[in-house]
């Protein structure tokens, strides 16, 4: 065996680890049934795999992106571009644009680049699919856009892209305005968009949509710069709903804000304890309000925001609290018919009207009913409302109006 030196020994172990570390390009661990791949540096999950999207920004003149887009687009249904030729010309296109404008995101992604696979990329529908991408006009990029932009409001508000039916006010609108009524309800559009709307960069759209506080660094604002603006009404509607995972503080405002605008607000008791001091959810839904980025139940993982709120904590540090209130509405609502809309009262976290409600809050529950009875005889004398509130609002107790008011002056 022959002597190596010293120098010539570190390369060889140098080269060993180099090969060891290249080998985990394609390395991939199964755990409790998820697969996992090694990529940039640590393991990611790999989800839906025949949905992703291959990429090959180092030479970009192979169009990649447009051959792997066609083909998952074939997979849905062969005959989907005839049938669905815009829609397919929309995905088509914009994925080019994508791969072109690194409007991808890299971590925990739906967009894989060529270098990572495991296998060799299937081709077989190379030749055609370029052909059919060269009908790609700026009217299909634009509207690619908007439906991704539709995509990450409700990824915001929902944590779902799409979700098992295609949902979200905005996501609905812009698919029938572009394809018909018909479309909503069609599985291939489902099944296409669903593929589609992982591929761009959520935390990308999301700072162009106007969310603030975000992690965004310079870097991403420079790529970005050049993807179109969202249509007014869709930056809008960042905050029309609260971010994935903090809609119970949200809800129980809004419900202690339709009791306090009752038009016998001033007449019913607001229950006095610690339990119901309603500051903390004011005060947190106005933090919320400002940085929903913050919030989101993914902040972390997509690293949305510099400083993450830990949801769980902040479910355990108000949960008796936010459970206490939940509780009052159920039982105020219950108790004066009409007092707040149905839509908010069907939410499963209002607990169901019944005696075992009733018995914690019973001296409580009596306050109530005794406003709710005297209220209903003057009612059934015909009085007027304002002159059932002028005789029946006694100024030392303090009413929900007087307590929620409060909360709104502050904030």
């Amino acid at each position: 065996m022959a002597l190596v030196s010293t120098s010539e020994a570190l390369v060889e172990v140098a080269d060993l680890i180099l090969s060891k570390i290249a080998a985990f390009s394609t390395t991939e661990i199964s755990k409790r049934g998820r697969k996992y791949r090694f990529v940039n540096n640590k393991f990611q999950r790999i989800r839906e795999e025949d949905k992703h999207l291959v990429i090959n920004p180092d030479n970009l003149e192979d169009r990649v992106s447009i051959i792997l887009a066609y083909g998952i687009l074939s997979a849905i249904l062969p005959d989907i571009f005839a049938s669905h030729k815009d829609l397919c010309l929309i995905i088509v296109g914009v994925a080019r644009a994508l791969e072109e404008n690194h409007w991808y995101e890299e971590e925990n992604s739906s967009v894989v680049n060529i270098v990572s696979l495991k296998n060799s990329l299937d081709m077989a529908h190379a030749e055609e699919a370029l052909e059919f991408a060269k009908n790609v006009t700026p009217d299909h990029l634009a509207r690619g856009y908007n439906l991704l932009y539709c995509s990450k409001l409700n990824f915001l508000h929902t944590d779902h892209h799409v979700g098992s039916k295609l949902e979200g006010h905005y996501m609905r609108e812009y698919v029938s305005k572009y394809f018909g009524d018909d479309a909503l309800e069609l599985p291939v559009v489902l099944l296409a968009l669903k593929s589609f709307s992982h591929w761009a960069n959520i935390k990308g759209l999301l700072y162009k949509l106007g969310v603030p506080h975000m992690d965004v660094d310079e870097t991403l604002k420079t790529r970005f710069s050049t993807f179109p603006q969202p249509p007014q009404e869709l930056a809008d509607h960042v905050f029309d709903r609260f971010p994935s995972g903090s809609s119970k503080y949200s809800l129980v405002c809004k419900a202690l804000d339709q009791i306090a605008q009752s038009k016998y607000a001033r007449l019913i008791p607001y229950p006095q304890g610690a339990l119901f001091d309603p500051q903390w959810a004011y005060d947190l839904c106005g933090d919320i309000s400002r940085d929903p980025a913050k919030y989101h139940l993914r902040s972390k993982v997509k690293k949305l925001s510099p400083n993450p709120a830990n949801l769980q904590e902040l479910s355990q540090h108000w949960k008796h609290q936010l459970e206490s209130l939940l509780l009052v509405v159920s039982l105020i609502v219950n108790t004066f018919p009409g007092i707040s809309d149905d839509y908010l009262m069907q939410n499963a976290r209002f607990p169901p009207f019944s005696d075992t409600l009733i018995n914690k809050f019973e001296a409580y529950y009596k306050q109530l009913l005794e406003v709710a009875n005297e209220i209903e005889d003057y009612e059934s004398k015909d009085w007027a409302e304002d002159d059932i509130v002028l005789r029946m609002h006694k100024g030392h107790v303090v009413s929900f109006y007087d307590e929620i008011e409060k909360m709104n002056n502050r904030n």
